[in-house]
């Protein structure tokens, strides 16, 4: 993971962090409540969620960010908000390995189960549990379970270069799929740079990850937009 986004990071904010941000303050406006022990953000990404997370609650957020171009710019968006550094604690290691205990009684997992092959998927949710005190609240966006129809990401023009990006899906085997990125850089109709990243991604049918939940000791309790599950921490 650590050299994963090596070509996504520099795009990512400028392409889809609207979209994204929208999707998470409407989230976290009707799940976070009032933590009082601390946040868990997996898969902190570009740390979009973090700062959201680090300005509503008066807790730590414990960011879990693996991949070093992802983490990076997260890092990045803290030293330009100093109110939030004492607020957000950085972990540069997969769910799966961080080792936190009762450290929080909110989780939040947005666009990374999906890059987690089924035993990841076991150990990152234990590893989500164990983080949790019992009855904290996980909202977690499920891996896909269909390969979908391509798709472009939002374009944004920067000075006079247009920058834009599409998305491709591919079967890539029994419960896989290629997702595959193509960001350009136009200017003046013409392409003046172009970069590629892939990732294989893990399907999933709902009610098969309802069930890796409930194994992990989570009670599923509600469904919300893109394709994300609200579950309870139990013993």
């Amino acid at each position: 993971m650590g050299d994963s986004y090596a070509v996504t990071a520099e795009f990512y904010d400028l392409l889809q962090a609207d979209e994204f941000r929208r999707l998470a303050e409407r989230l976290i406006r009707r799940w976070l409540g009032t933590p009082e022990v601390g946040v868990l953000d997996v898969g902190a990404g570009t740390g979009l969620a973090t700062a959201l997370l680090a300005e509503q609650a008066g807790v730590v957020v414990h960011a879990v960010e693996p991949a070093g171009a992802m983490r990076a710019v997260l890092l990045s968006r803290l030293a330009g908000q100093p109110h939030l550094l004492n607020r957000v604690r950085v972990h540069a290691v997969g769910v799966q390995h961080v080792g936190l205990k009762a450290v929080a009684d909110f989780a939040w997992c947005v666009n990374t189960m999906a890059c987690l092959d089924p035993l990841e998927r076991a150990e990152g949710l234990a590893a989500m549990r164990a983080a949790l005190v019992l009855g904290g609240r996980l909202v977690v966006q499920r891996p896909p379970h269909r390969l979908e129809p391509p798709w472009e990401l939002p374009s944004r023009r920067l000075g006079d270069d247009l920058y834009t990006g599409q998305v491709t899906c591919a079967d890539a085997g029994p419960g896989k799929a290629l997702w595959r990125f193509v960001y350009r850089v136009t200017r003046d109709d013409h392409v003046v740079r172009e970069a590629r990243e892939s990732f294989e991604v893990h399907l999933a049918e709902p009610w098969a990850f309802a069930d890796e939940l409930r194994a992990a000791g989570f009670d599923p309790i509600a469904q919300d937009e893109k394709e994300i599950v609200v579950a309870l921490a139990r013993r």
